[in-house]
């Protein structure tokens, strides 16, 4: 079997399970013990400091523990030179010092801190990079990582980063063009994962992980890439998702996992399969063995999404969202699901913007949310859109008295058969005959005067401010008043009398007439 073979057998573009390895490998960042290695020097220039925390954690750990333990001798030792301002220990980074001021270990500050300056590409990697990132795009589902650093944030553009346990179990996942930092990030340095007590922590809640886990485990394919295959990381992580499983379904776990294992001397790949044993339950899985990573990349790129995954994540999370809330976003276009005028049994979902996008755009607005976008502006479609697909549907309904000056003055295009029926002068709304019945209830009053005097009753306020001459409507008054309404009740034409709708739909073909005709 080949490289080839094991991507194209996959059922979905997979997820990637990344350990230290990939940012040794890019980066040049040491791995764990080297790392510890890096703050023991700090603490005592001594060939030998790190052995020495080594020798201490032995006696107090069993081995899955050893560097967590170690990293807590080394945490206690750097804390304390950190506070007396030992020189050497100090950094002097701002972001550090931001971080201890709000209660950080020093030692997890410039952790996060030492990691962050590292963050460049070694040479020599630029052109394998470049294809990670292409295949990011359409080919990767998304990124469980331990790594603290932001390597993966930095070149998988539109994915949304998840940090820490906690975040990822009380939060939604849409399972898509997401990444999932299980062990905490330099950004947030209160949030990595290093010592005897964190790791005790992490252990406590693991099955809360692997239960939001197992749904990614069990519809994608898992590429295990920068573990050693004794990793203890990835042993703790698969033995809470298996313990959670029945076995009958473990086997469907080692159809999907492929872990790969780079070998320096490695020319071109070897698949073989490995066997790895977890509670007494034996998970088979492929392994892969290479030197060039660029070579995974290009069989990757055989297995492509129908669509750029940040936007499935955008389609999946935003219709998450409209269900729970009935409120649309800026990237759908929907109507109401109680809407009396669907049918369920042909309720479809349409991306992009065919034909049939339009046509259910037609009917995605009605007459109370084209008159109170006017004042609100709080429709998410572009002026050409609904003077292009609404506006006929709506101005028949309308007896083609829809105020229109608004949308015309915001479209990139011309609309002369919108212009056609657009009021030209203030007597094509209010008829000097209505004005002159009215004369004796309004009086003298100004628009303004006619508002406060009559607002207390705003069924009576709004019918006689509709009756204003040209002169007496005042565009600044008029304005002020409708925002008054419309914040008070932004649904007021739906609630409203048949006669007050009717009066509150002329008071805003006045304002359109008045502040938008060209």
């Amino acid at each position: 079997m080949t490289i080839q073979d094991v991507i194209g057998q996959f059922n979905t573009t997979p997820f990637i399970f990344a350990g230290s390895g990939i940012t040794r490998r890019y980066y040049g960042l040491p791995d764990w013990p080297g790392l510890l290695s890096v703050f023991a020097k700090k603490i005592r220039d001594d060939a030998f400091a790190y052995r020495s925390y080594e020798n201490q954690a032995q006696y107090s750990a069993s081995a899955d523990d050893k560097l967590p333990m170690i990293a807590t001798l080394i945490e206690k030792d750097f804390n304390e030179a950190w506070f007396a301002d030992t020189p050497g220990i100090r950094s002097g980074d701002p972001m550090v010092v931001k971080a201890v001021s709000e209660g950080t270990s020093p030692f997890k500050a410039e952790v996060c801190g030492y990691i962050g300056g590292k963050a460049s590409i070694i040479a020599g990697y630029e052109e394998e990079i470049k294809r990670l990132k292409r295949i990011s795009k359409n080919n990767i589902a998304g990124v469980i990582t331990t790594n603290y650093d932001t390597f993966f944030e930095s070149i998988f553009d539109g994915y949304k980063t998840f940090v820490g346990q906690d975040e990822l179990v009380f939060s939604q996942l849409q399972g898509v063009a997401e990444i999932y930092k299980i062990h905490g990030s330099v950004d947030k340095p209160e949030s990595i994962v290093i010592n005897h007590e964190d790791y005790i922590t992490f252990r406590e809640k693991g099955k809360y992980l692997a239960a939001k886990l197992m749904t990614i485990f069990m519809e994608y394919p898992i590429i295990f890439m920068g573990y050693s295959m004794t990793d203890s990381d990835i042993r703790s992580i698969l033995t809470d998702m298996i313990q959670c499983l029945p076995e009958n379904r473990i086997s469907i776990l080692q159809k999907r996992f492929v872990f790969v294992e780079y070998d320096e001397m490695a020319t071109g790949t070897m698949v073989s399969s490995h066997s790895m044993v977890f509670d007494n339950k034996t998970i088979e899985m492929t392994k892969i063995t290479l030197s060039d990573f660029g070579i995974l990349y290009e069989a990757l790129s055989k297995k492509k999404a129908a669509f750029p995954v940040k936007v499935l994540r955008r389609f999946k999370d935003d219709l998450y969202n409209f269900v729970l809330t009935n409120e649309p976003k800026a990237t759908m276009r929907v109507a109401p699901l109680d809407d009396e005028r669907i049918d369920e049994d042909t309720l479809a979902i349409t991306i992009g913007l065919a034909s049939t996008g339009y046509y259910g755009l037609a009917r995605a607005v009605n007459s109370e949310q084209w008159y109170r976008n006017i004042i609100l502006h709080d429709l998410q479609y572009s002026a050409d859109d609904l003077l292009e697909y609404v506006y006929l549907e709506l101005a028949k309904q309308n007896s083609w008295k829809l105020p229109v000056w608004y949308y015309l003055g915001q479209a990139k295009q011309e609309y002369p058969e919108v212009v056609n029926h657009a009021p030209k002068d203030y007597s094509d709304i209010v008829s000097k005959d209505s004005i002159d019945r009215n004369r004796s209830a309004i009086k003298s009053r100004t628009m303004k005067e006619v508002w406060e005097q009559e607002k207390h009753d705003l069924s009576k306020a709004v019918r006689l401010l509709g009756f204003l001459s040209f002169d007496e409507a005042n565009i600044d008054d008029l304005e002020q008043i409708l925002k008054e309404i419309f914040g008070n009740n932004p649904n007021y034409i739906s609630t409203a009398e048949v006669l007050d709708k009717s009066n509150i739909r002329k008071l805003i073909r006045i304002y359109d007439y008045l502040k938008y005709k060209k």
